[in-house]
This record gives C-alpha cells, structure tokens and sequence, in this order.
C-alpha cells in the first residue's frame, strides 16, 4: 500500500465530489480510485465515506482526517516545486574548487562575468591543486587539469591546456639555449610535483618519444612559482600555456623546444552527478566552455 497515494485519492475524491469525477480530474480509473481509498480504510481500520448510489458525504472519521491528509500533500506540493525551482533557475552557493593559477589567469572571464550574469548565485571557492574528494567535501564542480580515473565522477572537457617549455631571455642569454630535450638534463629545472610523470618530462620529436630525467633548485605542487621563478631567471620551467600566454607575448619569457612536449593535457569540469545536475552548477560549467572555447 502507497499511504501518499491513497491519501491523494481520499483527498481527490472528496474535492471533486465523486469517484468517477476524481478518477477524471487525476487520470486514473475509478476502479483504482476506489481501491485506493478502500485500501486508506482498511489500513485506519475506520470508513472515512457514506456512498450510496446517489449520495457521497464524509464520516466523522473522513471530516477528522481530511485536513491533516490536505497539510501533508500540500507540504509535499510545496517541497516539490521548491526544488523544481532551484533546478530551474540558477540561485544559491555553488561549490567550486580549481587550481589558484587557473583561476587568477581567468579571474574576470569565470568569476566577475559569472556573478553578473547570476545574482542568485553565491560562489564558494576551494582554491587548491590538491584532488579533493568532492562527495566529502561537498563540492559541486570541480576544475582539474588531469582527467580523474575515478569512473564515479563524470567529467566534461572544456578544452586543451598545452604544456610548454618557458625560460627568461636573461637565463638563456647566461646558460645558452638548449636544442634537443636531452640537453635539459645539464639545465637547472623548475619541477611541478603536481605533474604525475615528473621529474621525468616527456618529448616527442618527429616520431622519436624521449623521457628526459631533469632536476634542479625548485620542487612545489604549485604551476605559479614556476611560472615567477622562471620570470627571475631561476632556471627551465615546464607550465600550463595558460599560465604564460602574456608573458611569451611580452617577451618576458621564452617558449623552448616548441610542439615536442608529449602531453596532452586539458581543462575538465569534474562532478560527482550523472543525473540531476543542478542549474546553478549546469550554468557555471556552460560558462566555463564558453569562456575557454
């Protein structure tokens, strides 16, 4: 026995006035009308309507029951569409983590445009490189440079995020411009940790895959110190090109060894829901495409 059910029947009989009528306004016959209230009766163990052929008219029973039937059904009503709504529209917090430099090169085209175009919409952000666990931590999207291995997750490209290799013109003017991937093992390197192959980097020349072991005076799970450190003139760095983009257009930096790094990296939107995907999230990832395409 479905208890709601029957007490929508109870309900939508006594409104409508007769089975017949109730079983026309809900789509249902009044056969299955009727058993539904049969079936709300037995399980009170009390007759809640007087029918006749002629007549339908309520107990003392029905006359008790019927109000509190109406509140529950109408609290379930409300709920609904509450929720209906809040996947309807975009309103409330959003849940984002992302790496700190993806969103620093993006600050006004993901954040401001974003919360212009969505009032309702209260961002939260985790600004880390780690892989957070997004049931855990309740996010609701997560931006990640790797794709996740986990198949529970459902991730959604947005596009590519090339590595390069970058360097000062001051550095190489001092240690001179490497040719060919290998010459790297005798240069000092900037290593990102949060990279699974490092501090082995991965080239690809002509159909040559070269693996070059490099080293050198920094280690951090961060693509931002590379990035400045490189700036300093520190050493080689190997950084998203996002990162970088106006740098190498200012000539602050150098690319080195252009389209031979072998990756093959981008930018993914990462949730822990394959249905239902809330509006505030499904508008936030559309922006995201929007913004990187």
């Amino acid at each position: 026995m479905d208890r709601l059910e029957c007490m929508e029947a109870f309900v939508r009989v006594v409104e409508a006035g007769s089975f017949t009528e109730a079983g026309r306004r809900w789509g249902r016959s009044k056969a299955a009308v009727s058993k539904y209230v049969g079936q709300l009766e037995d399980h009170l163990g009390v007759r809640l309507l007087r029918r006749t052929t002629r007549t339908l008219s309520l107990t003392d029973a029905g006359r008790a029951h019927l109000e509190p039937c109406q509140q529950v059904l109408g609290l379930i009503d409300e709920s609904e569409r509450q929720l209906q709504a809040e996947h309807a529209a975009p309103r409330g917090r959003l849940r984002v983590t992302a790496p700190p430099g993806f969103v620093s090169r993006y600050r006004c085209e993901i954040l401001t445009d974003f919360l212009r175009r969505h009032p309702q919409v209260e961002l939260e952000l985790d600004l880390t490189n780690r892989m957070v666990d997004l049931v855990e931590a309740r996010i609701d999207v997560a931006i990640r440079l790797t794709k996740p291995d986990d198949s529970s997750l459902v991730a959604r490209r947005l596009g590519p995020a090339p590595l390069v290799l970058v360097a000062s013109p001051a550095y190489l003017a001092a240690h001179g411009t490497p040719t060919c991937p290998t010459q790297l093992a005798d240069h000092p390197c900037l290593l990102d940790t949060n990279f699974r192959f490092h501090p082995r980097w991965p080239f690809r020349v002509g159909k040559q895959r070269l693996v070059v072991e490099v080293s050198g005076p920094l280690r951090v799970n961060s693509p931002l110190p590379v990035r400045d450190l490189a700036l300093d003139g520190l050493g080689v760095g190997l950084t998203p090109r996002l990162l970088v983009e106006e740098h190498l257009a200012s000539g602050a930096l150098v690319e080195l060894l252009p389209g031979t790094v072998d990756t093959d990296w981008s930018v993914w939107a990462v949730t822990s829901e394959r249905r239902h995907l809330s509006a505030r999230a499904r508008v936030f990832i559309e922006h995201l495409q929007e913004v990187l395409r």
